[in-house]
């Protein structure tokens, strides 16, 4: 099972306590590498586009939790890989748990 290692970020990308969340990263379950810098939906005055067509940027529902954090829509994490943070593991698109990377 892959635990998607998710870390908080300011905008600045400085570790975030609670409250203060607007980025995230986590643990790309194929490759082990850390997708960072996603932005958090209601959480920054940044334009909302979720194709980065309009001069705006895509950002991320987030369900508040900490512990076990839910994101939506599905993350395309560098080309590498596509697939879904719920619950705090990463689960494929056809909502298969992640196999933890070795």
């Amino acid at each position: 099972m892959s635990d998607a290692k998710v870390q908080f970020e300011t905008l600045d990308f400085d570790p975030a306590e609670p409250g203060q969340e607007q980025r995230f990263g986590f643990k790309c379950p194929l490759r082990g590498h850390r997708c960072e810098g996603l932005v958090i939906a209601g959480k920054t005055s940044l334009p909302r586009d979720p194709q980065g067509k309009n001069g705006g940027i895509a950002q991320w529902e987030w369900n508040g939790d900490r512990e076990k954090p839910t994101f939506s829509p599905s993350i395309n994490c560098g080309g590498c890989w596509h697939g879904y943070i719920e619950n705090g593991r990463c689960v494929s698109t056809a909502k298969a748990d992640e196999p933890e990377k070795v």
